[in-house]
């Protein structure tokens, strides 16, 4: 019952309609086959659909699957894992995860298994929360001394089934047979304390500015 209240709020306050235009920079000019896994209601890939590319999306929740199917030219209802048998192989240029891999209880899996989704130019493109946002690190964890799961979102998010550090982002997708291209942080912390506290630091928390990581990653064949 409270997973589902949970969901609930989740759509209520616009969790599948996020944009996310920070992370178009991240998918290749040149890809014209992508994928969308937790497409949402399509607003991410709305934002992809040009008259020569191909954009299909994968979504869990039928009801907002079906508003993403207006934008995107295919859309599968199910996860990742029910769907996969029924992806194509080796014909994605770039298959994107906005802010999943951390819903999934096995992602070293599902990352795995997408080597086989793309072609021999394809690239995995991923948002992932960074557990140690100088946010969550210093006021929950330090100051608090609290790992509360949070039903509005955010690092403690109370559908986030794994968590990940920059350091440990690229681990699993090395480990997992890929070439990380490229890493970045995005939406850094915009409070002047956290800040000075980052600083102050000496360099030591400087991946902690960020509350996610987004990350481009080649198949190694």
């Amino acid at each position: 019952m409270e997973q589902v209240k949970s969901q609930q709020l989740k759509t209520t306050i616009g969790y599948y309609g996020t944009h996310r235009p920070e992370m178009i920079q991240y998918i290749p000019s040149d890809a014209l086959k992508i994928l969308e896994v937790g497409c949402g209601e399509g607003n991410f890939c709305r934002q992809l659909k040009t008259p020569d590319r191909e954009i299909w999306g994968l979504e869990i929740n039928p009801e907002v699957a079906a508003k993403a199917a207006d934008v995107c030219d295919k859309v599968l209802v199910g996860s990742f894992e029910e769907q996969v048998k029924n992806l194509p192989e080796r014909y994605f240029d770039c298959i994107v995860f906005n802010d999943v891999l951390e819903h999934l209880y096995d992602p070293w899996t599902t990352v795995r298994q997408v080597k086989n989704l793309l072609n021999d130019n394809g690239v995995l493109v991923s948002s992932i929360p960074n557990f140690r946002y100088i946010s969550n690190l210093i006021t929950e964890i330090l100051f608090r001394k609290e790992f509360e799961y949070k039903p509005e979102g955010g690092i403690l998010d109370d559908t986030h089934i794994r968590f990940f550090t920059s350091k440990s982002m690229i681990r699993m997708f090395r480990n997992e047979g890929y070439q990380v291209l490229r890493h970045e942080g995005i939406r850094p912390c915009k409070s002047w304390k956290e800040k000075l506290f980052i600083t102050l630091s000496m360099g030591f928390l400087k991946d902690a500015r960020y509350k996610q990581f987004a990350t481009v990653a080649k198949p190694v064949r």
